[in-house]
């Protein structure tokens, strides 16, 4: 089949590749627009501690973290290109004592089906402090083995070396092209209403705080008190986030208030540690009324993905290979029938 795919992020870029890879002619356009969310995320692919319930969700990133290994591999086999991932390991902090047991049970409860995972284990305050000494130990902590970090623009740039080394093409166009394909798959993430009326896309302004603190080292990615996450790339280089604001405007300018915000979250979790080379990134998330990612069918033609929200990174490759296979007439493990939008779904 003639396949366009409109949209460059992890979601298009990951559908491309493995569409390729399944012998179609696919031609991808981008116009790299300013805040295209996988090109700002530092992924943390880690989905096994997340407290949502949606069983369809989890499965997804589940088998997501679960194909990682074997996607980078091959990915970085072919190219010859490094796409920032790293098996980090994961510092989860907790309020306090008393939630420690229930979160040990929760997450190791999930270890039985996703052996991935590694191990989870309690972190003394010295035993913290080995695996990162200049992090804070004021707060209990685990450590989680098996997670992994990406970096989202240094993974998209290879997808991109890998659809042309495959016979692809990659283009930056203004707007989309006039429908000459056999099949057009929609994936522009926070701009998707553009395009496409069918399924409702908003998004939120997620603003993220870069700055170094001098060190030689690579860390465990930190998993935070709330939503708060930070990520080190090596040659003390940080990144911590993020902020949810919802929005319907598409300016990617950084506040004032979110970077005082963030840095008050940073100077708690590196007390008497000097942030210097200070930097915001800020991306445009997408999302869908009921918080999964949709895989829409909007005619023999037209198909729409969008909605990936704060997991693209995880679940992006995954659902290329899942959507390149249903494309391609194959068996998926996946039952995408589930990630058709209906008018009034709540979070299933």
């Amino acid at each position: 089949m003639r396949i366009q795919v409109i949209g460059g992020g992890i979601a298009g870029a990951s559908i491309a590749y493995h569409l390729l890879k399944e012998g179609h002619e696919v031609t991808v356009y981008d116009r790299e627009d300013q805040g295209q969310a996988t090109c700002v995320s530092a992924g943390i692919i880690s989905p096994w501690v997340s407290q949502r319930r949606n069983k369809v969700w989890y499965q997804l990133v589940r088998l997501g973290a679960a194909y990682y290994p074997e996607f980078i591999q091959e990915l970085e086999s072919l190219t010859g290109e490094r796409t920032g991932h790293r098996k980090s390991g994961a510092i989860l902090f907790f309020k306090d004592e008393e939630v420690l047991p229930k979160a040990f049970k929760r997450i190791t409860d999930k270890q039985a089906e996703a052996p991935e995972m590694g191990e989870l284990t309690y972190l003394t305050k010295d035993q913290q402090q080995a695996k990162f000494p200049i992090l804070t130990t004021e707060f209990p902590s685990l450590y989680l083995s098996g997670a992994s970090m990406v970096n989202g623009k240094q993974l998209r740039d290879v997808l991109q070396v890998a659809v042309e080394k495959l016979g692809g093409e990659w283009n930056q166009v203004p707007s989309p092209p006039e429908p000459s394909a056999d099949l057009t798959i929609y994936c522009a993430g926070a701009w998707g209403n553009e395009y496409q009326q069918n399924v409702p896309v908003s998004h939120q302004k997620a603003q993220l705080l870069h700055f170094t603190i001098e060190s030689d080292d690579a860390f465990p990615v930190v998993m935070g008190l709330k939503t708060h996450y930070i990520v080190s790339f090596g040659n003390g280089r940080f990144a911590l986030g993020t902020t949810h604001e919802d929005t319907t405007s598409f300016d990617v300018s950084p506040t004032k208030q979110a970077q005082e915000e963030l840095m008050k979250i940073a100077e708690m979790y590196f007390p008497g540690q000097e942030l210097k080379e200070l930097s915001m990134a800020v991306g445009l998330r997408p999302y869908t009324p009921n918080f999964l990612p949709i895989v829409e069918q909007i005619s023999d033609s037209l198909f729409v993905v969008n909605g990936l929200g704060s997991s693209g990174l995880t679940a992006g490759p995954l659902l290329g290979k899942e959507i390149s296979h249903w494309v391609s007439g194959k068996e998926t493990q996946l039952d995408l029938s589930k990630f058709t939008w209906k008018e009034g779904d709540g979070d299933r």
